[in-house]
């Protein structure tokens, strides 16, 4: 109804090496929502200046030739914080109105260019440093913090340019840069979380848009679908959906009374931690960043749902060889195995009809270590059943019609009879490579936090295009071929530089002690001084919100915020 769609939403679309068919796709599906444009606003997070492999250009020249604007004409290259082994970074931010098909898209684009002294993917620093780019913008925000040059950029542009205040924002929507979103995904979310103010956020379902591309698209199919009719629905009665994916999730940025949410420090400082050491802690945050942000809003706000929107669809490219779909399982099995052990740890977590939902966390956990023995397990019975002719027992017919009784349920209860054929070959194929080669590899290579054969892009070259403060020129690359090193050339805008914590600290470390700015000691060294001095935007004074003194921070960031024709 006309309440339901007068909430205001952000659409933030993290990219890395997308290329222009998948770009257009998830951009026009944006568009084409019967969400009104004007409470919508499109933001585009490129994640450097990457050429995925094959690709005659970059994702972000990809990005400016889709939406229509030239890379040249940003509105300026502002500083920022990051993740990883480099503490800075620097972005470009364009912005504008996309029309296309008689509607309109208001969008914000924000390319991570890097440093000057950067050569190899300038300005790549993960898909988890762009989430935090605007959950930390946010953090900053909500809690009335000094703000970055980013930040204050970010606000000043969705004020004077779209139209669209960031305290006015109520929902943060994450999709993936080659997902497709339904029609009406964005009002089917925003109803649900205004019909339900306890919710904090929620999924849609996620079909596989190339279902017949090949052999391993097929056994996905099927996957996808009981993944969320059967786990996550199940899951939402609970209010507990235990992994809440990237590429189609929505979130609710503060409560009616103002309590904040996916900005709180509690989430952020653990979201932006640095300190990934351990075997456990790489699992969490370097393979599975979706699953461990999931994590922690269930450890933060136990009283507060996770649901699963089964009206809201998407459609996404699932990996059509096998050796990607070996490279994205093994990052999923490994996070998820990870993250479930994590999730034992939470405190409080809630009880329908005497079932807890930790007992079926412990249980999930369990059926995930012992996947590969339950499948020999089976087919032992079926040589001695069928081979030997042996009675088969009652107890391996009770196991056998659960298991497949719980696959069959889903669309049976549906009348979704479309499925199944992708049923049968999932059980004919799919079980197999799920159920057994899958988990064994993936604890093979537990140790390895590469992104293996999913991601491939070109490192051969950096486009000078994208980058006014910076020179290309050809030089020797190391390896084979010829790449290119970045020089610093040419007129600067000045700009204030901010400090910044090193790859040694994390977020939450850094700014910890930061509640008196006359002290001269670190609580972590005793007597010591301290190593840095603290930057402001990184402050942790807080208090409790009040909005004259936000609508105060917010004129005193708009006053610095760039204001250029688009």
């Amino acid at each position: 109804g006309p309440e339901d769609e007068r909430s205001k939403v952000l659409v933030m679309v993290p990219c890395y090496n997308e290329g222009t068919k998948e770009l257009r796709k998830t951009i026009e599906s944006v568009l084409g929502t019967t969400y009104p444009s004007k409470n919508k606003v499109l933001l585009v997070v490129a994640d450097g200046i990457v050429k995925g492999s094959g690709e005659p250009k970059t994702t972000p020249e990809f990005i400016a030739d889709e939406l229509g604007y030239s890379v040249n004409d940003e509105l300026g290259t502002f500083e920022c914080t990051s993740i990883g082994e480099i503490a800075n970074n620097r972005a470009k931010l364009y912005c504008g109105t996309y029309t296309k098909y008689g509607k309109e898209l208001k969008y914000m684009v924000i390319v991570k260019c890097g440093l000057r002294t950067e050569t190899n993917k300038p300005g790549n620093r993960g898909k988890r440093d762009s989430q935090l780019l605007i959950i930390g913008m946010l953090n900053r925000f909500h809690h009335r913090r000094p703000l970055t040059d980013l930040d204050r950029a970010v606000i000043g542009v969705l004020k004077n340019k779209l139209s669209m205040p960031l305290e006015t924002v109520k929902y943060l929507m994450a999709i993936d840069a080659d997902t497709k979103v339904h029609r009406d995904s964005l009002s089917n979310m925003i109803y649900s979380m205004n019909k339900d103010e306890t919710i904090l956020a929620l999924c849609g379902e996620t079909r596989v848009e190339n279902k017949r591309d090949s052999w391993v698209t097929w056994i996905q199919v099927f996957e996808y679908y009981t993944n969320h009719h059967m786990k996550k629905a199940f899951e939402s009665v609970f209010g507990c959906v235990t992994c809440l994916p990237g590429c189609f999730t929505m979130y609710r940025l503060f409560t009616e009374d103002n309590v904040r949410l996916l900005s709180c420090d509690q989430v952020y400082q653990r979201y932006a931690t640095n300190k990934v050491k351990s075997l456990h802690e790489k699992n969490l945050f370097h393979l599975g960043e979706d699953r461990m942000l999931t994590t922690l809003l269930l450890e933060t706000f136990p009283g507060r749902k996770l649901s699963f929107v089964p009206e809201a669809v998407c459609y996404t490219i699932v990996p059509n060889t096998y050796s990607v779909l070996l490279s994205q399982r093994r990052r999923w099995i490994n996070s998820t195995f990870h993250n479930l052990l994590e999730l034992l740890l939470v405190g409080n977590m809630p009880t329908v009809c005497c079932v807890s939902m930790k007992a079926l966390i412990a249980l999930d956990l369990v059926a995930t270590l012992i996947l590969p023995a339950s499948l020999i397990y089976i087919f032992v019975n079926i040589y001695f059943t069928v081979i030997l002719g042996e009675a088969v027992s009652t107890t391996t017919l009770i196991v056998l019609g659960i298991s497949i009784g719980v696959q069959v349920l889903p669309f049976l209860l549906r009348s979704d009879f479309t499925y199944i054929g992708w049923f049968i070959i999932y059980m004919i194929f799919g079980v197999p490579v799920f159920y057994f080669i899958l988990p064994l590899y993936s604890f093979s290579k537990m140790d390895d936090f590469s992104w293996g054969t999913t991601r491939q892009v070109d490192e051969s070259t950096t486009p000078d295009s994208m980058d006014s403060d910076v020179e290309v020129g050809a030089s020797p690359h190391r390896g084979h071929g010829e790449g290119f090193e970045i020089r610093t050339t040419g007129h600067q805008s000045p700009r204030r530089t901010v400090r910044t914590p090193t790859n040694l600290e994390t977020h939450d470390d850094y700014g910890r002690n930061t509640t008196n700015a006359a002290s001269t000691s670190d609580s972590r060294d005793g007597n010591q001084p301290p190593r840095h001095s603290i930057p402001e935007y990184l402050n942790l004074n807080t208090g409790d919100f009040n909005e004259d003194e936000m609508n105060e921070m917010l004129s005193n960031a708009l006053d610095d915020a760039p204001v250029v024709p688009v």
